[in-house]
């Protein structure tokens, strides 16, 4: 009897030591000319980020079956085209995929990530959501830079708390999103943030590729909600029109439902609003496009809309289907013909009547460019030179940051009086990087692991001076623009925009016309951006790791205009431009 049992278990273990669950892979859209050499990279044995599997073809796809041990439940995995000298990865962030089954079916296309099915992901556990807020709660305090700028270790710890309550049920992956969120952004830093960008899967799916989005496109003018472009079946939503609630809700409480997860530089509130607004550009994240369908779940995909058409002031009821942000974009695009389809769109340069200079820069993100930006700047400003234009419209109200050399490359051109950027001082959490944090970040760059040389300790505070934080002075050269520049600003200007009107009003280079900015005059957090993701629910959350304090007492908020311009509804409904108009009438007056 004991010799049978001994083979009973025996035969057991060695079943349950030799069970796999075999996978399928297959995927299409192949670039021909190196569609032979297709194959797959993973976490997982017995995929590899270091080897290839190749697949095979069949039919109009290339596939693989591939058999993983009875215990893995999740793999992480790329397709990429390696012929043996060269690999190029897919563009697209990592692919993940939940095994559930013994046999199972992944269907891709390339280079296209994948739109998972959000309503049947599982819920988080309370354990594996108490793991999380542990490595949260730990980073944060570890390496937030201007952790206690707005906050003190009180506060800090009263909003911990109230993250640690909310996680002590099982959460859907959007209710843990919310909760991160509403975390983060007592921060107040635009540069904290549970992000829109550098998402798994999962995430993505969840908050970019449901067909849950507003079909319209919109501003906030005095809390109000005023459509500026239509991407639906109706020929009611005109531009102009007020929307006055949706499905029942009026939106001055969607808005301020929306605020305490948005992320913004102390109390700049201008700047949350505006994140809130519909821009509808492919190439750039909305916060309403992202919490307002996780805030108020959409049934059947349908909304009903309370509006006033511009020239009705009587309240009218209409349905419109919700859409997806690819298909808004695309509609958008057809009826639009200058509607932006790539950041490259955002930069314009032009002479206007009366020979005043106009140079349009709405993003820094000058990574896909498809012409030399720099060539761009070079041709604009010997332009102006050569036709001895006098008087330059600088406008960088849709400009939300971005690559710091874009930014540097435009002061060569605006600064006529030297500038200093003094008044604010480095400072750093941390002299080495914490290795239990290690595990759980990623970023483009590592200079900030050892602070040990660049830095000093006073009252408590670490002072960095790392190579690429100096201080410098910015210098009048053979490249600069001799005559008058406006400078055009928004609510939207944060990062390195905030940064280039905060030098260009200290250096008193020219008018500020606008709105207030984002950003503050108190410093804000950067240095370089971490992408710091939770071992569980693995949302990735922004973090920076240096921040700027400034050296004087300021307000709270961003940098003022001279001139402080309000935008109508009737500018939207005329296609007029205030802003640029007010700048035009001070130019020909004077």
């Amino acid at each position: 009897m004991k010799f049978k049992l001994i083979l009973l278990l025996a035969f057991l273990s060695t079943n349950l030591f030799f069970a796999q669950k075999e996978i399928q892979f297959e995927i299409t859209d192949i670039p021909q000319s190196k569609s032979k050499y297709i194959g797959l990279r993973g976490d997982t044995y017995p995929l590899s980020w270091d080897k290839t599997l190749f697949l095979e073809k069949k039919g109009e796809f290339y596939c693989k079956s591939i058999k993983f041990k009875n215990d893995v439940t999740k793999i992480e995995y790329k397709y990429v085209l390696d012929d043996g000298t060269n690999v190029e990865w897919e563009s697209i962030q990592n692919r993940h995929e939940f095994i559930t089954n013994e046999k199972q079916s992944f269907k891709s296309k390339w280079n296209v990530e994948k739109s998972i099915d959000v309503s049947a992901l599982p819920k988080l556990t309370v354990k594996q959501l108490m793991e999380d807020y542990t490595v949260i709660s730990n980073t944060i305090r570890k390496v937030h830079p201007g952790l206690y700028r707005y906050n003190d270790s009180t506060s800090i710890k009263q909003n911990l708390e109230i993250l640690k309550r909310s996680f002590q049920r099982p959460l859907t992956y959007a209710e843990t999103f919310l909760a991160m969120s509403k975390f983060i952004s007592t921060i107040q830093c635009d540069h904290t943030s549970v992000s829109f960008y550098n998402q798994e899967a999962t995430t993505n799916s969840l908050i970019h590729f449901q067909s849950d989005k507003v079909p319209f496109t919109f501003k906030w003018l005095q809390n109000k909600m005023i459509i500026t472009n239509n991407a639906s079946e109706s020929n009611l939503l005109e531009k102009g029109t007020e929307v006055i609630s949706i499905n029942n809700i009026p939106v001055s409480k969607i808005l301020a439902t929306l605020l305490p997860y948005i992320s913004a530089d102390g109390a700049t509130k201008q700047n949350k609003i505006s994140k809130a607004e519909v821009d509808g550009y492919s190439f750039r994240f909305s916060a309403f496009d992202v919490l307002y369908p996780l805030l108020f779940p959409i049934k059947e995909n349908q909304l009903t809309l309370e509006i006033i058409s511009p020239d009705n002031h009587k309240a009218i009821q209409v349905k419109v289907a919700t859409t997806a942000r690819t298909e808004r974009s695309e509609s958008l695009s057809k009826r639009y013909s200058h509607f932006p389809e790539s950041p490259e769109d955002l930069w314009e340069y032009k002479i206007l009547e009366n020979n005043i200079g106009y140079l349009k820069i709405g993003s820094f993100a000058t990574n896909n460019f498809k012409k030399d930006w720099k060539l761009m700047l070079e041709n604009a400003f010997n332009d102006l030179k050569k036709n001895k234009v006098e008087d330059l419209i600088l406008d960088i109200r849709e400009n939300q940051g971005g690559r710091d050399d874009t930014s540097y490359e435009l002061e060569k051109y605006i600064y006529k009086n030297d500038v200093v950027t003094d008044g604010l001082q480095s400072q750093s959490r941390f002299l080495e990087f914490p290795d239990d944090v290690k595990p759980h970040i990623t970023t483009w760059d590592y200079w900030f692991y050892n602070l040990k040389d660049d830095t000093h300790f006073k009252n408590g505070i670490y002072y960095v001076f790392p190579k690429n934080l100096e201080i410098k002075t910015i210098k009048q050269s053979r490249t600069t623009f001799q005559g008058n520049i406006y400078l055009l600003t928004s609510a939207k200007n944060v990062s390195g925009a905030f940064y280039l009107a905060r030098l260009f009003k200290k250096g008193k280079s020219g008018t500020l016309i606008g709105q207030e900015t984002g950003g503050n005059q108190n410093g804000i957090n950067g240095g370089a951006i971490l992408f710091f993701k939770p071992p569980n629910s693995r949302i990735n959350i922004n973090l920076p790791v240096m921040g700027t304090f400034s050296t004087e007492a300021f307000p709270n908020k961003g940098i003022e205009p001279d001139i402080q311009v309000v935008n109508t509804v009737s500018d939207i409904v005329n296609n007029s431009d205030t802003t640029l108009n007010k700048a035009i009438e001070i130019i020909n007056k004077s």
